[in-house]
């Protein structure tokens, strides 16, 4: 099995997952990312938010494509470029590799296929293929037809608990990166600007689950028919008790 590969034309370098092979010209790589070749098809999906990911097929495998853009109000004014000496310069491919690390741990998180970074003058515009969960839906998607159940609840809990224990922290834990399935198995989603730690303190943890907590409360005041009541976190933090209320 072929490693992980880094494969630079000109001004463009992607990172190959091996499941890819790595001996490829410059267009079969750049084909994973021509969002107006992808828009054309009609198995695409198109979610909405800055960047536009992108649900579609390539060589009959389902992938997300997703582009990285700037928030807060810097973003108003440069959308999708980076420069080269911020510390989030190289977020796709630094998501790539944690990823990559979290498979390697048996953690439930999405196969990364193949990143890309744009580079010209002292400037990075970067986009990452990740493959797609089919039959998971996000909590929001669940919560907003029905009440999780206590052994969802249990199922997130324990789940999270794996992360912890493996010293993973994510920036921004909630409802819609968090993915469940029909039989309870969960998977957590976009881990941009995410990293791994040797020892995860409770004061980490507290506020990861903080973080859900307040986005399953601000559904309840986006939509008033959402299917959640504070009771309903209560399986989960037996599963994972560091929350503060």
């Amino acid at each position: 099995m072929n490693s992980t590969a880094k494969i630079t034309f000109k001004n463009v370098t992607y990172l190959v997952s091996d499941s890819l092979p790595h001996d490829k010209d410059e267009a079969y790589y750049e084909s994973f990312f021509n969002r107006e070749a992808i828009l054309a098809s009609e198995d695409t999906e198109c979610k909405g938010g800055r960047g536009s990911t992108l649900l579609y097929k390539h060589d009959s495998r389902d992938l997300v494509l997703r582009h990285y853009c700037r928030g807060g109000m810097i973003g108003k004014v440069i959308s999708d470029v980076f420069f080269r000496f911020e510390v989030h310069c190289h977020r796709a491919f630094n998501e790539f590799r944690l990823l990559e690390n979290m498979l390697l741990l048996g953690l439930p998180v999405p196969k990364p296929v193949i990143a890309r970074e744009e580079s010209f003058l002292g400037f990075v515009t970067q986009d990452i293929v990740i493959e797609r969960l089919n039959g998971y839906r996000d909590l929001s998607y669940v919560i907003d037809h029905r009440h999780l159940t206590e052994v969802e609840m249990t199922a997130i809990g324990r789940t999270l608990n794996r992360f912890f224990d493996a010293g993973i922290y994510h920036t921004d834990l909630n409802i819609r990166n968090i993915m469940i399935d029909k039989d309870c198995n969960v998977c957590v989603i976009d881990f941009d600007k995410c990293f791994d730690e040797i020892t995860l303190s409770d004061e980490l943890k507290d506020e990861m689950l903080s973080r859900l907590l307040r986005s399953f409360r601000k559904e309840l005041t986006r939509k008033a028919t959402t299917h959640f009541n504070e009771s309903d976190f209560d399986a989960l933090i037996k599963e994972a008790p560091y929350l503060k209320q």
